[in-house]
């Protein structure tokens, strides 16, 4: 299948652009749509995303824009561990069918993750920092608070509780040390 050549204003003739740019407006306002979506429904654009056999250009783009490129490389990883999570296996469709979409799944996931690291790498350096290094902890913290926000905001709020209860007894250890220096 062949790409649409168009000359823009400024290129020569003789110059053909195989990419055209979308417009920016429909990709701000699907940038806005999935900023809306929770991880749940935005894995499912993903998995949509990648399983496509024809790129949708305003979708590339929202999804690897800064505003969704660090929530759709968080989200990939776990696509590209467990693809069969999210695909359903059709009626008639046979095992090796299966199998093979799956694997093409897997693969579009770790290349749509490397081009993500990549993004938000770029985005850090743009500050003028370097990326931090990979931390397996905080990612797994992450994940958990995805998978079980409401035991995670529970042990959120004893781990709170517990903080203030140590900030108390300690003013009131100062103050019974002053109180005993007086």
């Amino acid at each position: 299948m062949a790409a649409t050549q168009q000359n823009g204003p400024d290129e020569p003739a003789s110059r053909q652009s195989r990419w055209t740019e979308p417009d920016p407006g429909a990709v701000t306002a699907q940038i806005n749509k999935y900023s809306q979506l929770t991880n749940r429904d935005f894995t499912s654009v993903l998995v949509a995303f990648l399983s496509s056999t024809e790129k949708d250009q305003v979708a590339a783009y929202a999804i690897r824009s800064p505003e969704l490129a660090r929530k759709s490389r968080r989200l990939i990883g776990e696509v590209a561990e467990v693809p069969e999570k999210f695909l359903d296996q059709g009626t008639d469709e046979s095992a090796n069918a299966y199998r093979e979409r799956r694997r093409r799944l897997r693969l579009a996931a770790e290349h749509e993750g490397q081009l993500l690291y990549f993004i938000a790498a770029a985005l850090v350096a743009r500050r003028g920092h370097l990326p931090p290094e990979p931390n397996p902890r905080a990612r797994a913290r992450r994940r958990l608070a995805d998978q079980h926000p409401e035991v995670f905001l529970q042990y959120v709020r004893e781990e709170q509780r517990k903080d203030e209860e140590r900030i108390r007894r300690q003013r009131a250890e100062r103050a019974a040390a002053r109180a005993a220096e007086a």
